[in-house]
């Protein structure tokens, strides 16, 4: 739930037992906790029959743990009138475009070193794209960072099997674009597994740069795992 919003809740009034009709919203009182706070309830009942009522209530306007309880003014059973939940400052829709990733891109990696897999096929040119944002989904100017390096390393992380430090840019709008060629010498390291009959192997990788142009201030942007395959077909 949004701060802000609107939510509706349906609850059923009874007096000793049987359903109470015809109440209108001053009937009823609606009492908000949030966090440590008491805001304001601004809300509205609707009846729908056999004594269940509607009620919209506007949520308060900042993010928190909520506590709702409704009650009947004039004293009557009021079924299902707490509510409870967690308002929260981003809901789903509003950051779809951010977590999920368009098929076309490695779009979605949220902050700087965050963890965003590559999949490749062995001896083929890939061309890559990551988008790098923080946590409210803001892109994270990256124009004032230069000397990008893609660093790829073994099964073990310890030996550095390729690196690229040509051609790698940074935009303003947190878009970290570079060029794997299909002479990449790391696609060596699947020539023995395929010669084994294996199809894959796991290699890891960061891509690092250094902030406001200063090698003091090198900074992990993204890293992650490369699955690389079979490639298709012959060269």
């Amino acid at each position: 739930m949004r701060p802000g919003n609107v939510d509706t809740h349906v609850v059923t009034v009874k007096n000793a037992g049987v359903p109470v009709i015809g109440l209108l919203t001053a009937n009823f009182t609606v009492t908000f906790y949030l966090d440590a706070t008491t805001p304001g309830a601004v809300f509205t009942s609707t009846e729908i029959g056999a004594g269940r009522y509607r009620i919209a209530m506007t949520l308060p306007g900042t993010a928190g743990w909520m506590s709702i309880f409704i009650t009947s003014n004039a004293g009557y059973t009021v079924e299902n009138g707490r509510l409870f939940g967690q308002l929260e400052a981003q809901d789903a829709g509003s950051i779809f475009a951010v977590v999920v990733r368009p098929l076309s891109q490695l779009a979605g990696a949220s902050a700087l070193a965050s963890e965003v897999p590559i999949s490749l096929n062995a001896n083929r040119r890939k061309v890559l794209s990551v988008s790098v944002v923080d946590q409210s989904g803001t892109p994270i100017d990256l124009s004032g960072y230069n000397n990008f390096r893609f660093t790829v390393w073994d099964q073990k992380h310890v030996a550095t099997v390729y690196i690229l430090n040509t051609g790698i840019t940074g935009s303003a709008l947190g878009v970290v674009s570079w060029i794997i060629p299909e002479t990449a010498s790391f696609f060596s390291q699947m020539d023995a597994p395929i010669a084994a009959g294996d199809n894959q192997i796991v290699l890891y990788y960061d891509m690092i740069a250094d902030a406001a142009a200063t090698a003091a201030n090198t900074e992990c942007i993204f890293r992650g795992q490369i699955v690389m395959t079979r490639y298709e077909g012959a060269a």
